[in-house]
């Protein structure tokens, strides 16, 4: 009974991070003209989610956070890949940071980029042409390092409470 009410309670937890992590990302969002999308924070809640809950979190907040804020920001020719690559990108970042070092933490968030921004590459190109796709780079390297920052200086915060246990 009581690890079926902490279950209950980090998914509560991680349903909060993803509407958050929506809600922010909706407020603060610059078109891309070339690629029809948007650049936003969604990267700040999956880091987070990741590197405090584990691969398992990073994938469930980076998959329904990506799909959920194009199909509410107007952007639907986009949710399927962003549920792919935002989903892969927490679950990567999670598996190399979750509970270990700075440097491990790093890591896993610089390859949770690369692959956020070579899958939107690909996206583009698969929805639009090349052109777009590569248009993409620069508004994605720029979300993931704020992302980035916002996780590095958030997550030791977070950890300091009691009460954020993110593993699912």
């Amino acid at each position: 009974m009581i690890e079926q009410k902490n279950h209950t309670k980090q998914i509560t937890i991680l349903a909060t991070i993803i509407a958050f992590n929506i809600a922010l990302s909706y407020i603060v969002k610059i078109p891309v003209p070339a690629t029809n999308g948007f650049v936003n924070l969604v990267e700040a809640g999956i880091f987070l989610a990741a590197l405090l809950g584990g691969a398992r979190s990073g994938l469930i907040v980076g998959g329904l956070s990506g799909l959920l804020l194009d199909l509410l920001a107007g952007y639907p020719q986009w949710m399927i890949f962003s549920l792919i690559i935002h989903g892969i990108e927490g679950l990567i970042v999670g598996y190399f940071g979750y509970k270990k070092h700075i440097t491990s933490q790093v890591i896993g968030l610089i390859i949770g980029s690369i692959i956020m921004v070579v899958g939107y590459i690909l996206a583009g190109a698969m929805l639009y042409n090349w052109t777009a796709g590569l248009a993409s780079i620069i508004g994605n390297i720029a979300q993931a390092v704020m992302g980035l920052i916002v996780a590095l200086v958030l997550v030791p915060v977070f950890k300091k409470l009691p009460q954020v246990d993110l593993k699912i």
